[in-house]
């Protein structure tokens, strides 16, 4: 009697193989839907006042003002840029002909009123010949030096220029709607690019006779205190004029208000510790550069958030457990949806494409067993 050979055909391989790979990405998608965080659809979270924990307050940032009753200033914005105030420049020229004979200052550096700057030898006949020094005129910083060392020198030649930065100018460009809005005289708020944190205040101190006929723009000039000779001339300035005000409104830093147009709201602090925040829905009025009016929803004295609040728009409080249940979690503050870890986009993918090579590799070690098993139990012909 012979041994009956084993078979499998292609078609049951087949069935196996997609079997398991089924078995293995259903697996895999049914253990992701655990991944979602707060705020996902169908995860557990309830509306009403947020409750962080002290830790995530820090990890948030999260800063606070007061909505107070203040003045707010209505302003007028101008782009321009720094100047010198041209009767706080000075220029440091020769009397005689002749070459320079010794430089005392640089470009840059800082010089007092009679400090020697320059000395020139002249170009009479003497053994030596004569020299003459010649002194700052003003105190103030060399912005600009015109000659080398040894360099011939004519009494109009300009040899040094300086400048008292003390004060200077922000020239502003209004257009010819606003000329009436400015006068002489009123406060004015200057911000730059290179100290972005700061303000620096003046007042508007020359308006041009004439608008320019190309950009019918009128140019205004607003002498400003510059403490340490910070700003410079030719720093790019931002300049809001301001041309009214209006008493009496409650009002926070702008940092404060989120949303769009109709559909604005605040986040206002809860309790004493700095850990529950209500979300507002607010009315805004008129606003200057610094603040905005609240018409609806914030009182004087209230506590609004103005640094984190963008990050409060995504905290969860999570639903505290049933009554039975497992109360793991119950008492948590809550945070963040990003803190929960999700895991990124590609790990589910990743994971079917590793178990799908797994299957592979077990389908052609299945396959390789049979027809060994096969060829064993095939008899030998005599």
């Amino acid at each position: 009697m012979t041994a009956r050979p084993i078979s499998f055909s292609h078609q049951a391989l087949a069935a196996f193989g997609a079997l398991f790979l089924l078995t293995a990405q259903q697996s895999l998608l049914a253990h992701a839907g655990h991944d979602k965080a707060p705020g996902e659809d169908g995860a557990e979270i309830t509306s009403g006042p947020i409750t962080i924990s002290a830790e995530a307050k820090a990890n948030l940032g999260v800063t606070v003002a007061d909505a107070e009753i203040r003045t707010l200033e209505t302003t007028l914005l101008a782009i321009g840029r720094i100047e010198a105030i041209p009767n706080n420049s000075a220029a440091v020229t020769s009397r005689i002909p002749g070459r320079v004979y010794q430089l005392k200052a640089s470009e840059g550096d800082t010089v007092k009123k009679g400090q020697p700057v320059v000395e020139v030898e002249s170009r009479q006949l003497g053994d030596p010949p004569p020299r003459v020094t010649y002194n700052a005129p003003i105190d103030g910083i060399v912005t600009d030096r015109h000659v080398v060392l040894n360099e011939n020198v004519e009494p109009d030649k300009h040899l040094l220029e300086i400048v008292d930065l003390s004060e200077v100018y922000a020239e502003g460009q209004i257009f010819e709607g606003q000329v009436a809005a400015v006068k002489k005289g009123q406060p004015v708020r200057v911000a730059v690019e290179s100290f972005p944190d700061e303000t620096f205040t003046g007042t508007v101190d020359v308006i041009s006779g004439s608008l320019d006929p190309d950009t019918r723009t009128l140019k205004v000039w607003v002498r400003v205190k510059n403490p340490g000779n910070r700003l410079r001339p030719n720093m790019r300035a931002t300049l809001r004029i301001v041309t009214g005000e209006a008493d009496s409104v409650t009002a926070v830093p702008h940092s404060a208000v989120l949303g769009d147009a109709g559909n604005l709201f605040v986040f206002v602090q809860d309790d004493d510790a700095g850990l529950v925040y209500e979300r507002r829905p607010v009315v805004t009025g008129m606003s200057d550069d610094r603040y905005v009016e609240l018409i609806e929803g914030v009182f004087p004295g209230d506590k609004v958030v103005t640094l984190g609040n963008y990050q409060l728009q995504y905290v969860t409080t999570r639903k505290p457990a049933a009554k039975g249940e497992a109360s793991a979690g119950h008492d948590e503050a809550a945070t963040p949806a990003a803190s929960t870890n999700p895991k990124p986009a590609w790990v589910g993918p990743l994971a079917v494409m590793g178990w799908t090579v797994a299957g592979l590799l077990a389908l052609n070690l299945l396959a390789f067993l049979v027809r060994r098993r096969t060829r064993s139990l095939t008899p030998i012909s005599k």
